[in-house]
């Protein structure tokens, strides 16, 4: 067997080059893929999320169904929309029911359908993009008077484009880097974004 054609692994479900998945409206999320000539399309498709518990709730009003085997969480409880998860989560923990739910509604679809994004997509055809953000802050926890310096943004065709902020103009030119770098992203479409400490330190301070 071919190590990607290890369902185990990559999913069973066989749906090619999916680059991501948003929430929709009740009920939908909208999947995304991309076209071998670089166009993308997206799907609306029903969204059911679950939650697994290690009993019968039943005396809670709450319809369950009991799943094959012995393990612990054996009973499938299934909503129709992310708003009435984040309900049952919260009703189920109020009555201290042992339960287990993932917290992230792409994860949960991913899960109960199978499927596995960028399956059969070539590495060389996935936008990344790379950003980089300095700023007075550095490292350390920002305060009041810290700001961003300048933002360095690139991606896999070559593209690149650095922002400075105006340190004569702080506020303002601040706020036109920000609409700058949002506009970009939004163009550009990158399907992953890279940085060195992206998620700890750019992200949360952006």
């Amino acid at each position: 067997m071919e190590f990607e054609k290890n369902t185990m692994l990559f999913g069973a479900d066989p749906t090619p080059r999916i680059v991501a998945i948003e929430l929709g409206e009740t009920g939908t999320v909208i999947v995304y893929r991309r076209e071998k000539d670089g166009s993308t399309i997206a799907d609306v498709e029903p969204f059911h999320p679950f939650v697994w518990a290690d009993s019968d709730v039943v005396d809670l009003g709450i319809e369950t169904e009991k799943l094959r085997g012995d393990l612990k969480y054996g009973w499938l409880i299934t909503v129709d929309s992310w708003k009435e998860l984040i309900a049952l989560r919260n009703g189920l923990k109020n009555s201290r029911r042992d339960f287990f739910a993932f917290t992230d509604p792409v994860q949960h679809y991913l899960t109960v359908t199978g499927r596995t994004l960028f399956k059969d997509l070539p590495f060389e055809e996935l936008k990344r993009m790379q950003i980089e953000v300095l700023s007075v802050a550095g490292i350390d926890e920002p305060g009041d008077k810290d700001h961003v310096m300048s933002i360095a943004l690139s991606d896999n065709t070559g593209w690149e484009e650095l922002i400075v902020v105006d340190r004569n103009n702080i506020e303002e030119s601040e706020r036109n880097a920000l609409k700058r770098l949002t506009t970009l992203i939004k163009d550009r479409g990158p399907d992953v974004i890279e940085g060195h400490n992206l998620f700890r330190f750019d992200v949360p301070y952006l």
